[in-house]
């Protein structure tokens, strides 16, 4: 029985031998043509990106970067004297934060906070609806997810004795954040030689991806924005803000939104590190993406076009939740200045704000402008706007 089974499985595997070398015969004779899949993508355009920074304070330089490449971008046009800049020949589906240097030493840059594989997650969605295969599993990411990722940051103990995250953004399982890294005790270097009385303090871009419940950070996969070894002395001098509202996403068409920034007046110390400051300052991180999912907001898609005019209710979301006009947006009065720029509205944009007697939104419009918006109205009560909204139909 033994030598039948052999003989037979012997027999089998000359067949299988022959088979694949008369496959490979009808190859080279071209017999059999191979032909490859399409791209699941097109080539990107190289483009440019256009916009307007109005500052207080006039402005020293400007430039973009990628984070990806390291490349430095100096722009085509630039007008000190009206913030208007043109950058051209940029390649094209790519992300690029702009970064400027002011007078009174300040410096602001972008932040791009999508998910460090984005273009990647965005080729194999394209894929697998190619294959006919259903799309990647998703959930919204959620006020808890948040708390989560904050509580990984603040119990994570290593060489960095002191973190301070700055911004969260949620896609769904995944999320990014800005974090702030300092060491002020003595430390010794990888030489074996001491460096007392030196701070080191990094500012980097780190990615989360949720497993079985659970959020785990993705190994070396950080970015490094900044990194500063010196005395105290020297680094309190140190003043960067980020903000994502100047990173702007060049398209796979080189196409790009123009960008629209007031740098604040004020310095925000939520946003970065601002000179002078206390090492161990804490601040509110910035919240970014709750109940988004992974398909709504990544650096390979380009934003939505937000209405002709946005409506605001500035009332508390209990009120909100009882009544309102149906398009309207619920931003407490009171979050009005910490939540405006998650709408990716152009300093122009025209916003009608309303309330229960016009109050509380009177004092939206007063904070709206002035952080730089300029076509903002306060429409009274929900009733008044009620009657006036009816009037028009």
């Amino acid at each position: 029985m033994f030598v039948v089974m052999l003989r037979i499985m012997t027999e089998n595997s000359i067949f299988r031998s022959l088979l694949l070398m008369c496959v490979l015969a009808d190859v080279c004779c071209g017999a059999v043509k191979l032909v490859d899949d399409p791209p699941p993508a097109k080539s990107p355009k190289s483009g440019g990106i256009e916009g307007k920074i109005s500052s207080q304070t006039p402005i020293v330089s400007l430039h973009a970067v990628s984070r990806v490449t390291k490349r430095k971008y100096q722009p085509y046009s630039f007008s000190k004297k009206t913030g208007s800049f043109t950058f051209t020949r940029l390649p094209g589906d790519a992300a690029y934060d702009l970064c400027l240097r002011l007078d009174d030493g300040r410096e602001i840059e972008g932040v791009d906070l999508s998910f460090v594989d984005a273009r990647l997650l965005k080729l194999a969605a394209e894929r697998r609806k190619q294959l006919g295969l259903p799309p990647d599993r998703d959930r919204k990411f959620i006020q808890a997810d948040a708390d989560q990722l904050l509580a990984y940051a603040r119990d994570m103990e290593d060489f960095m004795e002191d973190r301070r995250v700055l911004y969260v953004k949620g896609f769904g399982r995944r999320a990014t954040m800005l974090i702030e890294q300092m060491r002020l005790r003595k430390f010794v270097a990888a030489s074996g030689a001491a460096r007392p009385g030196k701070i080191i303090w990094r500012v980097e871009l780190w990615y989360f991806l949720e497993q079985r419940g659970g959020w785990e950070r993705m190994a070396n996969q950080e970015r490094m924005l900044r990194r500063i070894e010196d005395t105290p002395a020297n680094w309190s001098r140190t003043h960067i803000e980020y903000y994502p509202k100047l990173s702007a996403y060049v398209d796979a068409d080189g196409q790009a939104e123009a960008v629209d920034f007031q740098v604040p007046a004020k310095p925000d110390p939520t946003r970065g590190r601002v000179a002078g400051t206390d090492p161990k300052i804490k601040t509110k991180p910035h919240i970014l993406g709750l109940g988004a999912e992974a398909t709504t907001q990544t650096a390979t898609q380009a934003k939505p076009k937000a209405p002709d005019k946005v409506i605001i209710d500035v009332r508390t979301a209990r009120e909100f939740s009882d009544d309102h006009i149906g398009e309207a947006i619920n931003i407490p009065y009171n979050l009005i200045a910490a939540k405006i720029d998650e709408l990716g509205l152009v300093k122009s944009h025209e916003i009608i704000l309303y309330c229960r007697s016009g109050k509380r939104a009177g004092l939206a419009l007063a904070t709206l402008k002035k952080i730089g918006y300029t076509n903002v109205t306060n429409a009274g009560g929900l009733a008044d706007l009620k009657k006036k909204m009816s009037r028009k139909k």
